[in-house]
Order: C-alpha cells, then sequence, then structure tokens
C-alpha cells in the first residue's frame, strides 16, 4: 500500500520588480535543511546557489525565475516562503558587536529575541531613481543587480583600488544599464557590445560615475531595525537586520 500524499496549500506574493503577483508553495523539509546547510556552512557561493534553488523550487509562476530577481526581491521572496512553511514567527540570538555592550563594558552572552517575519519591509531611499540625468539631454535607466551581482559589487568594495577592481566595477555597471536616452532617441543596452559600453562608461566624468554608483547605495535594501536588552548585562542595544543571513541565523 502507498503512502498517502499530502496536498501543498499555494499562495500569492507581490515583489517590487514583478509585475504580476507571483504563485508559490512552502519549501519542504529537505528545502530547509539545504538552506540552514548552506548557512550554517558560511560559503558565500553554496547560499546563493541554495537560495536561487530554493526558490526556484517554491515558486509556480512562469516566467519568473530567480536567477533574474535583484536581491532584494530574492530575499524577500525567501522570507514569504519561509513564513508560509514554519510560521511567521523567527527567533534570534543577538549578541553584542565585538562582545562589547553599548557601555563599552564586555560582554559575550546572546540573548534571545522574537521578531515577526510580516514585520520586515523593503525599504526606499527617498532619493533613490532608476533615471540618471547625466547632462540635459543624457539619461541612463538602470536595472537593479541580481544576487550574482550584488555580491560582485560587495567583493568590490572589501577589495583594495586596484585596475582589476576598476574594471570589474565597470562591468557590474555596464550589466546594470537598461536604456540611455538621449533626447528623443532610446538606445537599448542589449544591442551594444561590452565594448561599446566600456567605451561610453569611460568617456563619463567623475561627477557623472558617481551618480551611477549612487544607485547601488540606495536602493531598495531588505533591512529592519530591531530594539533588545541583553539578558545578561541587561545593556539596552539597538541592531540593524540586514540580509538573509541575519534573518536565518
Amino acid at each position: 500500500m502507498s503512502l498517502p500524499v499530502i496536498d501543498t496549500p499555494t499562495f500569492k506574493m507581490s515583489l517590487m520588480s514583478v509585475k504580476e503577483p507571483i504563485s508559490y508553495r512552502p519549501f519542504l523539509v529537505k528545502e530547509e535543511k539545504l538552506l540552514l546547510m548552506a548557512m550554517e556552512g558560511g560559503e558565500e557561493k553554496d547560499i546563493i546557489d541554495t537560495t536561487k534553488q530554493i526558490i526556484n523550487n517554491c515558486i509556480l509562476s512562469e516566467n519568473v525565475n530567480a536567477e533574474d530577481l535583484p536581491l532584494f526581491d530574492l530575499q524577500m521572496a525567501l522570507l514569504k516562503i519561509r513564513s508560509k512553511s514554519v510560521g511567521d514567527k523567527l527567533e534570534l540570538m543577538l549578541k553584542h558587536p565585538e562582545e562589547k555592550n553599548s557601555n563599552g563594558e564586555s560582554c559575550d552572552n546572546a540573548s534571545r529575541m522574537n521578531i515577526l517575519l510580516s514585520d520586515i519591509k523593503i525599504n526606499v531611499d527617498d532619493d533613490h531613481t532608476k533615471q540618471i540625468k547625466l547632462t540635459d539631454t543624457i539619461t541612463i535607466e538602470m536595472k537593479y543587480p541580481t544576487m550574482d551581482a550584488y555580491y560582485r559589487l560587495v567583493e568590490i568594495e572589501n577589495s583594495s583600488a586596484n585596475a582589476s577592481a576598476v574594471e570589474e566595477l565597470f562591468s557590474v555597471v555596464i550589466d546594470c544599464i537598461d536604456n540611455i536616452y538621449s533626447g528623443e532617441e532610446t538606445f537599448n543596452a542589449s544591442d551594444y557590445t561590452k565594448e561599446d559600453m566600456d567605451n561610453f562608461i569611460s568617456s563619463l566624468t567623475s561627477d557623472q560615475f558617481e551618480k551611477l554608483k549612487a544607485f547601488f547605495h540606495t536602493m531598495p535594501a531588505l533591512i529592519h531595525d530591531v530594539e533588545w536588552t541583553c539578558s545578561k548585562c541587561k545593556c539596552k542595544e539597538k541592531q540593524t537586520l540586514n540580509g538573509i543571513g541575519d534573518f536565518f541565523l
């Protein structure tokens, strides 16, 4: 006799970069195990690959691929899937940065705190825009970096300034250019070679290139501020949770 088949419920969610609501299912026990193993392993590539794999498994809508989602939507999708899988309440273990409380005293204690995943929102900077005006006649329309591109940016910021880092930064910026507008003309970046785009970026002034970099610094982010009191030293702390690792580990 065959074992019974358990029907998996389906839900809908909305993401900033996708026009229509997306259908999805909760992740399965085996998928949750894969995610926790990747998080505990700490290898960035494993975390990225596992996150995309689980989201692609759970999203039921056609034409939605985790490879193409911007980082903040990928993170939000994973949190929504998690909330329907194991519940909206999330227990965190919070510690003082560098084992020093806000009074400057040593304390290595980890305190428990519960938050609701439904309270976590994507934060958008008031000054953020995808339309970058370079001159009175030329405007660049940007698109958000995928998770892979975002982590390339992180590696660039953490590396020393050298020719290789600058070249990689140019590459990420070029990958995130969608259209270039000059007067009434529209130039779709996908119609041009990397060399064409590289020559265009190289022709910008430093101030103009800084405007493009500001797009990445102000783009939407999954950030949640929490206030908690240490169960040992009783010191009150404020902490910003940022990224999947903070919400799952």
